[in-house]
């Protein structure tokens, strides 16, 4: 039940305002189509501007958390404001993430810690760990290595794994990055995730078609703009599951594409866009059972305007859209979405500049989300909801080091639609 403030609130909003945004959120399919019409594939959320994201068994069983209206929000408010100019990971040793309390049982992270070491001869080790989560639900990743630097052209080659105590679970990954002096670089990556499974599992499980990823990254430098993206390919794996008598296959494709240009001195716009596309099949061993099966296609468009003053009072502003398509064959034999989104926000920030080492960056986040979740895991009542949403964020930002920029950023945010807490949010930009 809403309160009567909240009553008050919602018929505030004029009517023509909510129809305005419905008519929106019917087109964002095509406005985020026409931005993306340089890609000839389809794409992949969150992690693929950092580094390749594998297959994984788990992505077999779904979600492990439902999404509610506000879910994408969260997330979106999470997220280090203003945008930054893309760098690769491996060019960068340090600590960065964001986490956060998205709903009263469930939190939000996504980090990703570095450390490299080089030795004496053209060589290095390094350490990488992140933990974030996906539209298949929430992971870790934590990688050892050992590579190789040419002395005359700066490329690297390098060997990872992500090791753990069973050996059925070792992944093993291949990287080239090349930087160039320009500021550019590639990253060229192959992942062969469970790679000893077969020999190595105490099950009857068995892999019938090994799990490949093939990941590619770049970033151009083209006088005042620069031009950079990532495409990842999750190549068709086939599972046989003995203790359930079941068979799986799998295939997930990725790919993201941006542009950042600096307009004038002090004027800067970005343009984003990433998306993926996921076809899942499940079917018993034995008999004649029909095959479920899960198709995904998600879209997402940013654009940020920023302007820098002279004083120090930075303004930015942006716009954020997506869309969610989810067909399960256990809902209405998949003739109907499972699961949709249709979302766009409007932000809009400034950055001022208290003291030496405390500054404040507070966003407004306004837009229109319509959501339907029709296989909830943890409730039997499907998720059938849409509304004007409304978050502001006060962003406190400590400066934790000088000499290398380090900073925290500290949120209590308020829900301006429903007058509540918004979740705490922590983020860390820690250079090593």
């Amino acid at each position: 039940m809403q309160t009567a403030m909240q009553q008050t609130i919602t018929r505030a909003i004029p009517k023509a305002m909510q129809k305005a945004m419905q008519k929106i959120m019917q087109r964002i399919p095509r406005i985020i189509a026409l931005g993306m019409l340089p890609l000839t594939t389809t794409v992949q959320a969150y992690s693929g501007w950092y580094g390749p994201e594998p297959f994984r068994l788990q992505q077999l069983q779904g979600r492990d958390f439902d999404y509610n209206l506000e879910s994408f929000l969260q997330r979106l408010s999470f997220s280090p404001v203003p945008m930054q100019p893309f760098a690769p990971l491996w060019q960068q040793d340090g600590w960065y993430g964001t986490g956060g309390s998205t709903r009263s049982r469930e939190f939000f992270v996504h980090s990703v810690l570095q450390k490299t070491v080089d030795f004496d001869m053209p060589a290095f080790a390094g350490v990488r760990f992140s933990r974030a989560e996906d539209l298949d639900g929430r992971y870790d990743r934590q990688l050892i290595g050992m590579g190789y630097r040419s002395q005359n052209h700066a490329t690297e080659y390098s060997l990872w794994g992500d090791v753990q105590g069973a050996k059925d679970q070792l992944d093993l990954q291949l990287e080239i990055n090349q930087p160039f002096a320009d500021g550019s670089w590639l990253k060229s990556a192959v992942v062969f995730t469970d790679v000893v499974y077969n020999s190595k599992t105490y099950t009857g499980n068995s892999y019938q078609t090994n799990p490949v990823t093939l990941y590619a990254s770049g970033g151009w430098q083209l006088g005042q703009q620069q031009l950079y993206g990532f495409t990842n390919l999750n190549l068709k794996t086939e599972f046989n599951d003995a203790e359930r008598q079941l068979a799986y296959s799998n295939e997930q494709y990725a790919v993201g594409l941006g542009w950042n240009r600096q307009l004038r001195n002090d004027v800067e716009l970005t343009v984003q866009g990433q998306g993926q596309y996921a076809e899942r099949q499940q079917q018993a061993l034995a008999g004649n059972a029909e095959m479920q099966t899960m198709q995904r296609r998600y879209y997402q468009l940013n654009a940020e305007l920023r302007h820098y003053q002279p004083t120090g009072l930075d303004y930015w502003y942006g716009v954020h859209a997506l869309s969610l398509n989810e067909r399960d064959s256990r809902f209405a034999n998949g003739a109907a979405p499972a699961e949709y989104r249709r979302e766009l926000y409007t932000y809009a920030g400034l950055h001022w500049q208290y003291s030496r080492r405390i500054s404040l960056r507070p966003t407004l986040y306004l837009g229109y989300a319509s959501a339907r979740g029709q296989l909830q895991r943890f409730t039997d009542q499907p998720l059938i909801d849409s509304g004007v949403l409304a978050k502001f964020n006060p962003n406190l930002t400590v400066l934790l080091k000088e000499s290398t920029g380090a900073r925290m950023v500290i949120n209590l945010g308020v829900k301006l639609h429903s007058l509540q807490f918004g979740g705490g949010n922590v983020q860390l930009e820690i250079p090593f």
